[in-house]
């Protein structure tokens, strides 16, 4: 688990990183798969997530979703533990990372309003994109503070985030609600929750931000 980032999203350490840190335990010991072929796999699952969700077929979009989210937590730890970190896989990470997010809010946000005809969901787009390009000039400002919240939990000298982050939104999103086709719940939740992480930061900042 030293291997994985932190603090962690809470809802990702259970269903996410306690399974991708076994598949990282049988690449490091055993497969030694490049990390950028993983990221490669990771992106081709995400194309395809964005795909059946673009298309209202919301459980293979959900299961191709898990997929890449999947896959991209394991090629960051594996780099890590096979010292084979690069350039590259950071510029794959990026790339890949906002084909999965970016892509699947437009494409459900597109549904949505394409289904209903209810320009909320234009707007609630739009909310989105505002709250996460804000988080992005917040994120790198804000993770040292955020790792010194009080309520911190620490497992195998991993920092578990107090807070929902965006992943726990995206994995509710984009996994959990699927499953039940009560995508527009999850996309709500999406879009309020990203809203509210970037204002946190931004309070977080205010009160208890560093030089």
């Amino acid at each position: 688990m030293k291997y994985f980032d932190s603090p962690a999203a809470p809802i990702c350490y259970i269903f996410v990183d306690r399974i991708a840190a076994f598949f990282v335990w049988i690449n490091v010991n055993f497969f030694k798969i490049h990390p950028n072929f993983i990221s490669i796999f990771s992106g081709i699952f995400s194309f395809y997530a964005v795909y059946y969700f673009y298309l209202g077929r919301f459980f293979w979009g959900a299961f191709f979703y898990l997929l890449a989210f999947l896959f991209d937590a394991i090629d960051g730890p594996s780099a890590r533990a096979l010292n084979k970190t690069s350039q590259l896989g950071i510029i794959l990470e990026i790339w890949i990372d906002s084909l999965r997010l970016v892509g699947s809010t437009f494409a459900m946000g597109w549904y949505l309003y394409n289904s209903t005809h209810n320009v909320k969901y234009v707007f609630l787009i739009i909310v989105w994109m505002i709250s996460f390009a804000s988080g992005l000039w917040l994120y790198p400002k804000t993770k040292e503070t955020f790792k010194e919240f009080i309520g911190k939990v620490k497992r195998e000298k991993y920092i578990i985030s107090p807070v929902p982050t965006w992943m726990d939104y995206e994995m509710f999103a984009f996994f959990f609600m699927p499953l039940f086709s009560a995508i527009n719940i999850g996309f709500i939740v999406l879009v309020v929750g990203y809203f509210i992480s970037s204002l946190g930061m931004s309070l977080n900042l205010l009160w208890g931000g560093r030089k």
